[in-house]
């Protein structure tokens, strides 16, 4: 039988958020779930995020610090994560983000189901809904088909990002997934397809908006240069790859 309050790891990832972090964190003490860890992986901080890390690590019991020796990229954090992690499920949160109060307990109980690998929620782009899906509500199982051809997809709810999924750690070890740490940009993208792609059981989506992605001048995503944006073709037509190797 599965367990109905499993051990979920948040890894938070900060690099220099300033006044982001602090909401961020809120959000996450403000959870009705109530078994899960907060991992916070400081990337070298040179502002006063780091500070703001450890006084929350200080202030809630289940709220962790470690900050990396030099700036090393937003993969190597999540990786970091990963390997730190010590609940069954697992989720990726942006530093300068915030989720809703049922961000978890809605990634539990999708995952309740063991025949389920991957739970997807609704999310918000500066406070407008991404892609909504309009009277649509509850839960919708989704191909795994469609779930790769999402991965590529900018815009809409599902997409390839992490932040509005839910991971089992049990397939992330199965296939030694890690994120690519020679990506700035799409490694989010790869990451998802491959897990997608590396397992045969279901996938869920429920469109309750539960995370709000902050507009955030300097991220990566407004500061992404040619070469960057290149790559990141290149990691959509990987991903094309695997759709098509896994239709055959």
């Amino acid at each position: 039988m599965a367990d109905p309050t499993p051990l979920i790891t948040v890894v938070v990832t900060i690099y220099n958020l300033g006044h982001f972090l602090a909401p961020c964190l809120t959000s996450l003490r403000n959870q009705t779930y109530q078994n899960y860890e907060v991992l916070l992986v400081d990337d070298h901080s040179t502002d006063e995020s780091a500070t703001v890390a450890d006084q929350w690590a200080q202030q809630e019991t289940n709220f962790t610090v470690t900050h990396l020796s030099k700036h090393s990229g937003v993969s190597v954090a999540r990786n970091y994560g990963i390997e730190h992690a010590n609940g069954a499920i697992i989720v990726f949160v942006d530093g300068d983000d915030k989720c809703e109060p049922a961000y978890l307990a809605t990634f539990a109980e999708g995952l309740a189901d063991p025949n389920i690998d991957l739970v997807t929620v609704g999310s918000s782009w500066g406070g407008w809904a991404r892609g909504a899906v309009r009277q649509l509500s509850g839960w919708h199982e989704i191909s795994q088909a469609d779930m790769l051809a999402e991965a590529t997809e900018h815009g809409t709810q599902i997409g390839g990002y992490t932040w509005n999924k839910a991971f089992r750690m049990s397939v992330i070890n199965q296939l030694k997934l890690r994120f690519d740490t020679s990506l700035a940009l799409a490694e989010d993208l790869l990451f998802t397809a491959e897990y997608e792609a590396g397992t045969t059981h279901k996938f869920l989506f429920n469109p309750a908006i539960l995370y709000d992605k902050v507009s955030r001048p300097g991220s990566t995503i407004h500061s992404a240069t040619r070469q960057m944006r290149d790559r990141e073709w290149e990691i959509d037509q990987r991903i094309d790859d695997l759709r098509n190797h896994l239709a055959q």
